[in-house]
């Protein structure tokens, strides 16, 4: 019951983000959708008896040679109109399902560059049930499998509730054994069905873990393919990537097999049930009662759809497997994010209040700050106000906590690795964050520039130039032709160096009153180096950096040493 409870919770919660929680106008329309789908359905189901009868009344006039064009007219005029139900059932539904997939793929979109912040910092382990499959490929595939499988398998249900609703009636007027064989039939085909495919679920949650570890590998060979060649590892990497291959197939095939076996047997089962309504109409005909080959063909067709809506669980127990997995997945990464807001204590962050004693004197204080990586403590009760005019340098030995200081400040720590408060000027625009490794947009030349903000007042395209050549960029105007929209994976054609350089450049473009600095000139020479900093001096009021050379020194005023023993520190004034 407990494995049966964990998928239920998790459908039930997925459902509920779009059916209850979304916005009012979202849940009219989605009702609308769905109450035109479901009387489509039930439109169907009423159709599909009264051809049914038709068909019925059309063989017996055929067999009795009483059949007139008129009457083969009407059953295919009806056939004819009611053609387009189909269509219209599908186009219905597939808008349904557009909506609900959009819908649910943007409430993981809001928190989803927080979630994977988080993740990647502190290492959260994946819930046992999400195997390998990383957030990217939940919300790029999982999430329209999960909407297309519960819309699939829940409109199946209900239609298989309609059919059973009309044809039961019908069957039940034909011969009352027949339908209570049909019943029984079901009911023992669903329990062996239920008993052949009972690893399904977990196999295909296996075959999911092992096509997401597949492509993990191939992501890591390809975002690290030159250092790879460096070393000369490429056989090695060739090796991971073809046992990782080797698992996925295996267990594909495995999952397969099982299925097949259930397949299998539904199949042979329903062929062995379709002799029930001759055998049984025919022994009713011995003992004295009449039937004729229209009865029997109506028999066997309503047979025939009660027996597999009956089955409907038997029948599509792998979609149900399939289900079930999918929704543990996103199920746990909705937990995830949710567990962003939920988080007590930690790292307080808050915008600068105008009763605040230090406005106007400081754009940054820290209050009481301590940060630890496990057992290990980083920073003990730092307390500190950054000058609202200057830089501010902050030093250390590689893993004293200088790069999770950053972290702090800029509010991705949240309830995990800290304590303290941090308040900071958090108006849009005023504050710049620049890591060691700048991330480059996808997107123009222009748009690099531009991002995150968006230009300062003035500036135009003579002077997006210039602040390139000023930054020994203008090499990358001239390859484009002296155009600022040649559209490129600016990631992969410039060099550390030369992104840095860049990123520097969205400060000149832009110009924040604040900037804070991650080891932004490590790619670069002494003299690019003067230069970048030189630019950032003359355009920010006050920036925080965070370096390990000593040239850094003479663009600050004041230092702050990690001292990496404790979480001792010290903060200095620079001559």
């Amino acid at each position: 019951m407990m494995e049966l409870s964990k998928p239920a919770r998790a459908t039930c919660t997925l459902l509920r983000l779009f059916w209850w929680e979304s916005d009012r106008s979202v849940r009219a329309e989605a009702v609308l959708r769905l109450a035109a789908v479901v009387s489509v359905l039930l439109f169907r189901g009423k159709a599909g008896v009264w051809l049914s009868t038709i068909r019925r009344q059309q063989t017996q006039e055929l067999l009795r040679r009483e059949a007139s064009s008129r009457s083969v007219l009407r059953y295919l005029g009806a056939l004819v109109l009611l053609s387009p139900v189909s269509k219209i059932y599908w186009r219905l539904l597939r808008g349904l399902r557009l909506q609900w997939e959009r819908h649910l793929t943007q409430h993981f979109l809001v928190r989803f560059l927080d979630a994977q912040c988080l993740g990647q910092r502190f290492g959260r382990p994946e819930q046992e049930e999400c195997g390998s499959r990383h957030p990217d490929q939940r919300i790029a595939a999982d999430v329209g499998k999960f909407v297309q499988l519960a819309t699939s398998l829940s409109l199946d249900s209900l239609q298989a509730g309609i059919d059973l609703y009309f044809y039961s009636a019908l069957l039940r007027g034909i011969s009352p054994a027949l339908s209570k064989t049909a019943l029984l039939a079901a009911a023992a085909g669903t329990l062996v069905v239920r008993f052949l495919g009972r690893n399904l679920p977990a196999l295909y949650g296996a075959e999911r873990f092992a096509d997401g570890n597949f492509t993990y590998v191939l992501t890591r060979m390809r975002e690290n393919a030159e250092s790879i060649a460096f070393y000369g590892g490429q056989q090695h990497e060739v090796k991971l990537a073809s046992d990782a291959l080797d698992l996925r197939q295996n267990t594909e095939w495995v999952r397969l097999a099982e299925k097949d076996v259930v397949q299998h047997f539904s199949d042979q089962y329903r062929q062995i049930l379709s002799l029930s309504p001759a055998l049984l109409l025919v022994q009713s005909s011995a003992a004295g009662a009449s039937v004729d080959a229209a009865v029997l063909a109506q028999a066997s067709e309503a047979f025939d759809i009660v027996t597999r809506r009956l089955m409907i669980l038997s029948e599509n127990w792998s979609d149900f497997s399939r289900l079930n997995t999918v929704a543990l997945e996103l199920y746990a990464y909705h937990l995830e994010q949710s567990n962003l807001d939920s988080s007590e204590g930690g790292i307080c962050l808050s915008p600068l209040q105008a009763d605040y004693g230090h406005v106007g004197q400081t754009w940054l204080s820290l209050e009481d700050l301590s940060l630890w990586a496990g057992d290990r403590i980083l920073v003990s009760s730092l307390s500190f106000a950054a000058p609202s005019k200057g830089g501010l340098l902050i030093t250390g030995q590689s893993g004293s906590g200088k790069t999770t200081l950053l972290r702090a400040i800029a509010g991705l720590l949240r309830g995990q690795g800290g304590s303290g408060h941090v308040r900071r000027d958090m108006a849009p625009g005023h504050v710049l964050f620049l890591s060691q490794r700048p991330y480059m947009t996808l997107g123009t030349l222009r748009e690099q520039l531009s991002y995150p903000f968006g230009f300062a007042a003035g500036v135009d395209d003579a002077a997006l130039c210039g602040i390139l050549k000023r930054l020994g960029l203008d090499h990358i105007v001239l390859q484009s032709k002296g155009s600022l929209d040649v559209v490129s994976r600016w990631d992969e054609i410039l060099s550390l160096g030369e992104q840095q350089r860049l990123s520097v450049a969205r400060i000149l473009a832009q110009r924040p009153m604040y900037a804070v600095l991650d080891e932004i000139t490590s790619a670069n020479d002494p003299q690019h180096e003067a230069n970048m900093y030189s630019c950032i001096a003359l355009t920010c009021s006050a920036f925080l950096s965070v370096g390990h050379r000593a040239s850094l020194e003479a663009f600050h005023s004041r230092r702050l040493r990690l001292l990496g023993t404790d979480g001792r520190w010290e903060l200095e004034a620079l001559s």
